[in-house]
């Protein structure tokens, strides 16, 4: 896909009464390329932990006489994908037919990709507030925030002993558009901690209008338990939720912001009288929640990080 798509730099007011950038809508043909990827997260990860464990047998790596493993084809496919829409993510991030596939290639690229999170973080820059006051845009705003600070399962960029074919994936996918430790290369900045605080200083600037808004409040409250170190989990989870287990991915807060379908559109019934309690003994759990230390990239727990 060409650049032709660049998002504007338009302003638009909204109700609060500030003026940011709304990115374009959503190229159809874009959206019609994305619908027709085959994005499984659960795949992505079987995948990855199939090609790390033929590194970590007993022997040190693949057998000589075996056919040395493959690197993932889906995370292959997320990278290409995410470099050749990276200019109209955040216009695809407020449509109803894209913005779920672009949640999925976020959670996939920032689980297994340091250089990822620096990618989908930058890409949404000038255009995190529109974000959090939309429908759709929201939900990919808070996603992209928390999968970006999360620590990966394990960072294919730099996995193995020197010789990363997932560096060299990265580099095919994102060389011209980040910038080296030097500062020369691209427009993307090298530090992710520098592109995290952009986005949040973004957000500080409308902070009283977001604090009042549907869909606002949530990504304002992703980003103080960002720059906090903490999240809100349930005191008591109930069997089976997503907030049990230590894994960040595959449970407890990070899993939760996996959505499911979109609901259909429909009228808002009126709500009835509240029927009573059945009187068989049993209460019903309390809804508690509590604040537990976030587990964040190395970049994040840094003294110049937390000065800043």
């Amino acid at each position: 896909h060409s650049n032709i798509y660049r998002l504007d730099t338009d302003h638009t007011m909204e109700e609060g009464g500030g003026e940011y950038g709304r990115p374009r809508r959503g190229d159809p043909d874009t959206i019609s390329y994305l619908r027709g990827l085959p994005l499984d997260e659960v795949t992505a990860a079987k995948e990855v932990r199939t090609y790390i464990s033929a590194y970590r047998s007993e022997d040190g790596g693949a057998a000589e006489e075996n056919e040395p493993a493959e690197f993932p084809e889906s995370l292959s496919a997320t990278h290409a994908a995410l470099s050749s829409i990276y200019h109209e993510i955040a216009s695809l991030a407020c449509e109803e037919d894209s913005c779920q596939q672009i949640e999925t290639l976020i959670r996939i690229s920032c689980r297994f990709s340091m250089a990822a999170k620096r990618i989908v973080l930058s890409s949404l820059s000038g255009y995190w507030v529109f974000l959090s006051t939309h429908r759709f845009g929201s939900h990919v705003a808070q996603t992209a925030l928390r999968c970006a600070v999360a620590e990966c399962e394990e960072n294919l960029d730099a996995f193995g002993d020197g010789k990363s074919e997932g560096g060299e994936v990265v580099e095919d996918s994102y060389g011209s558009l980040m910038q080296n430790e030097d500062g020369s290369g691209g427009s993307i900045p090298h530090s992710l901690s520098r592109i995290l605080l952009d986005a949040i200083e973004e957000l500080k600037q409308y902070a009283s209008d977001l604090s009042v808004h549907v869909c606002g409040t949530h990504v304002l409250r992703s980003s103080v338990c960002i720059l906090s170190g903490v999240e809100f989990v349930e005191a008591f989870p109930k069997p089976g939720s997503n907030n049990q287990g230590d894994g960040q991915w595959d449970s407890g807060v990070l899993a939760a912001t996996r959505r499911g379908k979109l609901k259909d559109k429909k009228k808002k019934k009126k709500k009835g009288r509240p029927q009573p309690v059945e009187e068989s003994g049993a209460k019903s759990p309390q809804e508690v929640t509590v604040m537990r230390k976030m587990k964040v990239v190395s970049d994040l727990k840094s003294e110049v990080f937390r000065n800043k």
